[in-house]
């Protein structure tokens, strides 16, 4: 039996294996694309492409055809590949153009163009030039970008490029997402085209109205002064307008989006010729979606949502025809389909369960992605416009993210359970079971002797699912993994993640860095407390106001749950979590000092007022309208309680959880005489993914966690 390090988790080939990611039919429908992970080089993408008809998958684009030397990122492309969380290298975006005869690739802030038929590869950027955001427009006809905080486009015929925008500086961006859009609102884009092409929407973003903050950025061997914008909670956002450019008129409009002074501009798309724009109001109770005529700016609003606690974004607005279009809401707890025909709603989904993502629609039917049976699988479902009861297209079990090709009658399946680390799967939509087919198998990764962790695998320790209750009676799923040899009186691990916006405990193929404690004889609990996301607002509701006290009682139930257990040390149980899995690892130190006797804290928010607008305010309200709930909520007020051993970890630069939320933490710290060990990683942002940081770090948890457990 071999077992499994942290050099090796973190080395080449993947343990992972190389499942394809970014998968996309052809527009002709007669090949599938994907990016996959080279074999000695686990960041570096290639494109590959899949033959339907033959059943043939190759590399159809090396990257290193594309990337040659290593450059120097723009503050733009770190930003966008920081906020995207791109942590991969070579080809990590690729486009079909609507025709199908083009390949857009951007690489290292180039754009290119790879012709499908000759496998011709052509730059299309001027030289010297660095640009990001890149997308075609509908037709194909053109493509943009933005350069320098300036909005660009392209014409394929004439090869001719336009610039749209001229007063990009150091404040001011055009086109692109602003920090709380992308970074929270997950509105990655900054630009979008009309159908006819006749028309670009696009943000101007300035920043000169957030107060400018000194951020440090230490490296190895410097050290800099960052003046960041950066907007804390309660204070002044970023001044967001939306401008339309007419291409006929060769004229740019400004279209008022706002209901009230400090709306979001939170989404963004086209229904027809008009912009269809979604505007959030700043405390995230009510929601509205507006129409705007782009020539005569004339607007009309479709719907209004709004919440006693805070609304959650979605991407599921969509268009079907002049009077109809598709809408989810969480309106009766649970996120469902809702058909607006003509302005009024009829209900396609209905009861417990959460509608993800509506991935294809037309005038008869809905492919959407999400749960109807349990949250822990995710799986993809059909319902008619007429109101049927949906359909489960996706085999029982497991994890699966699907895509359909243009009219949906075909997907793809990315699928994985706790037994199976993944296979991606081409089925037929149709919803008959006399017309359907078994999906067929076209990229898999079966743990024989050719896989990667093959050899690791007799010591894999194989998770398990259960459910526990909170206080108020929700079930909280949770997920085990046990130590690979089982005794007496082993060490666990609770890791945690715990706030909103994010699931852990799923039917899926789990992390391998689990298997590193559980082959130490550290067994590890993930439980997924109230707050927490996919589960309905019943279940995420009693965060709002005080955040740090029901997710504490949550995970203080999963600790108990595992003290119960024969073969855990009841005196041994220890915490670990990232970024707000770091605050919850402080939170329960400090709030549970009897339960948890060690823990490490990576990249932890200490105190909300120093973390942004959007994201803390959803939850919290502002500083000034909600003292009491921030002054609960810091981790500050507890830290006399603690008395379990602690690890302290964060990155240098990093620009979302801000290094000094853990500078605070050290002074306040060794101002009470509480010892505590701690490392800092020079040069590394929030999610402190470099191979040699992720090697050492994680060697210093286990040690840490084998010393003190």
């Amino acid at each position: 039996m071999t077992d499994l390090t942290v050099e090796r988790l973190f080395s080449d080939p993947p343990l992972t294996g190389t499942l394809p990611v970014q998968l996309k039919f052809s527009p002709d429908g007669k090949l599938v694309t994907f990016l996959r992970a080279s074999v000695d080089d686990r960041e570096r993408m290639d494109l590959w492409r899949h033959d339907i008809a033959s059943g043939k998958s190759e590399c159809w684009l090396n990257s290193t055809q594309l990337v040659t030397q290593a450059v120097t990122l723009t503050a733009a492309e770190k930003a966008e590949r920081e906020r995207k969380r791109t942590f991969s290298t070579g080809i990590t975006h690729y486009e079909f153009h609507p025709g199908g005869e083009q390949l857009l690739i951007p690489a290292d802030g180039t754009g290119y163009l790879l012709d499908v038929a000759s496998g011709t590869l052509n730059r299309f950027t001027p030289a010297d030039t660095r640009q990001t955001d890149f997308k075609f427009s509908p037709e194909g006809r053109f493509i943009s970008y933005v350069r320098a905080n300036d909005l660009f486009f392209y014409e394929l015929e004439t090869a001719r490029e336009t610039r749209v925008t001229s007063d990009g500086n150091e404040t001011i961006a055009n086109g692109i997402a602003d920090f709380i859009a992308a970074e929270e609102m997950h509105r990655f884009d900054g630009h979008w085209w009309s159908p006819d092409e006749r028309y670009i929407a696009f943000t101007r973003v300035d920043e000169a109205t957030v107060a400018i903050s000194q951020r440090y950025e230490i490296d190895a061997d410097s050290f800099n002064v960052i003046e960041q914008r950066y907007p804390f909670a309660g204070e002044t956002n970023a001044r967001v307008e939306l401008r339309v450019l007419d291409r006929a008129e060769n004229q740019v409009r400004e279209i008022d989006f706002r209901h009230t002074a400090e709306d979001y501009l939170a989404r963004v798309a086209w229904s027809g010729n008009e912009i269809a724009v979604q505007v959030q109001n700043r405390e995230q109770t009510k929601l509205s979606l507006d129409f705007h005529d782009p020539r005569s700016g004339t607007s009309r609003t479709m719907l209004t949502e709004t919440s006693n606690t805070w609304l959650n974004l979605h991407d599921n607005f969509k268009t079907l025809d002049a009077d109809r279009f598709l809408w989810t809401s969480q309106r009766d707890g649970h996120s469902h389909i809702y058909l607006y025909s003509n302005g009024e709603p009829h209900q396609l989904t209905s009861g417990v369960g959460e509608i993800n993502e509506i991935i294809h629609a037309n005038a008869e039917r809905v492919l959407f992605t999400g749960w109807l049976d349990s949250p822990i699988e995710q799986h993809l479902y059909s319902v008619d416009t007429a109101g049927s009861a949906p359909v489960r297209l996706t085999e029982p079990g497991g994890w699966h993210e699907a895509i359909t090709d243009r009219d949906g009658s075909r997907y793809l399946d990315r699928v994985s359970s706790l037994t199976d680390p993944g296979r991606i799967l081409l089925g037929s939509a149709a919803i008959s079971t006399e017309t359907a087919t078994p999906p067929a198998e076209i990229a898999t990764q079966p743990l024989d002797a050719e896989h990667p962790y093959y050899p690791y695998l007799s010591a894999h320790s194989t998770q398990l699912l259960g459910t526990l209750h909170a206080a108020d009676g929700q079930t909280l799923h949770y997920r085990l993994t046990p130590p690979t040899r089982v005794d007496r009186d082993h060490s666990l691990v609770v890791y945690v993640y715990g706030g909103p916006g994010v699931q852990r405990v799923k039917n899926e193929w789990a992390p391998l860095m689990l298997q590193l404690f559980a082959q130490r004889g550290i067994g590890v609990l993930e439980l997924d407390n109230r707050g927490s996301s996919n589960r309905g607002t019943a279940f995420e509701a009693p965060i709002h106001r005080v955040m740090g006290s029901v997710e504490v009682q949550d995970q203080v139930v999963a600790a108990q749950f595992a003290q119960s257990l024969d073969w855990v040390d009841p005196a041994r149980i220890g915490v670990f979590g990232h970024s707000y899995g770091g605050y919850m690892t402080l939170m329960c130190l400090a709030r549970a000092p009897d339960i948890f006797a060690a823990g490490v804290s990576v990249a932890p928010v200490s105190q909300w007022e120093l973390y942004d607008t959007h994201y803390t305010e959803r939850y919290l309200a502002t500083p000034q309208d909600n003292p009491e709930g921030y002054e609960s909520s810091a981790v500050f007020p507890y830290l006399d309680q603690l008395r379990g051993k602690l690890l302290i970890m964060h990155g240098m630069a990093d620009d979302n959880v801000l290094f000094t939320h853990s500078t605070k933490l050290f002074k306040a710290l060794q101002d009470m005489n509480v010892q505590f060990e701690m490392m800092t990683y020079p040069g590394s942002k929030h999610a402190l993914q470099e191979k040699a940081v992720s090697i050492h770090r994680f060697n210093l948890i286990l040690d840490f966690f084998e010393r003190n457990l």
